[in-house]
């Protein structure tokens, strides 16, 4: 029988699972490698202790490609497995307070940088296309790469999507839906 991957959690900012994650950082292989960051459009269930279905897409296809680490951030750092309920929440609030200085840190350290958010899924299109501009804004200095092709509505493939064989490509920050 095949030994599990190796998964290692290397930080969860903040650690105490709560109403927001703005970093989940994991060691996925051993020894020194390159750094996935991806990012997505909101934190779901994942935390320092469990998975979740998206980031166990993440981590596959991450593996699949030899990266040694994979770091998480997100448009909104607002937990919740249903998108739409961002939706009722102010958009300062939703974003998160420090949310930002993860989402630079994540781009600046990373060897590979992937944008995963998928489309609004029940989030206001004004709240989600302007906090798409302002994360935009933040990772202008860096190369941004999409998984597959862009959705229908043209955002970046969210991570769910992310079938085994499919690469990355350059995501033309300058094509807004």
């Amino acid at each position: 029988m095949a030994a599990a991957p190796r998964r290692e959690v290397l930080r969860c900012i903040p650690q105490r699972y709560g109403r927001y994650r703005y970093l989940l950082e994991m060691k996925i292989a051993g020894g020194p490698g390159a750094r996935l960051a991806v990012i997505l459009k909101n934190p779901s269930t994942a935390s320092d202790r469990r998975s979740d279905p998206t980031i166990g897409k993440v981590e596959a296809w991450a593996r699949r490609r030899g990266f040694a680490s994979v770091s998480v951030v997100n448009l909104f750092a607002w937990r919740s497995p249903h998108p739409k309920e961002l939706s009722g929440i102010p958009n300062h609030r939703i974003r998160g307070p420090g949310n930002d200085r993860h989402i630079a840190a994540a781009a600046s350290g990373a060897d590979l940088l992937v944008a995963g958010w998928g489309n609004p899924n029940g989030i206001d299109p004004d709240i989600y296309a302007r906090r798409i501009e302002e994360v935009l804004a933040i990772l202008a200095p860096y190369p941004v790469y999409a998984v597959g092709p862009l959705t229908r509505a043209g955002y970046p493939r969210h991570a769910l999507m992310w079938n085994g064989d499919v690469e990355a490509a350059p995501f033309a920050l300058n094509r807004r839906p």
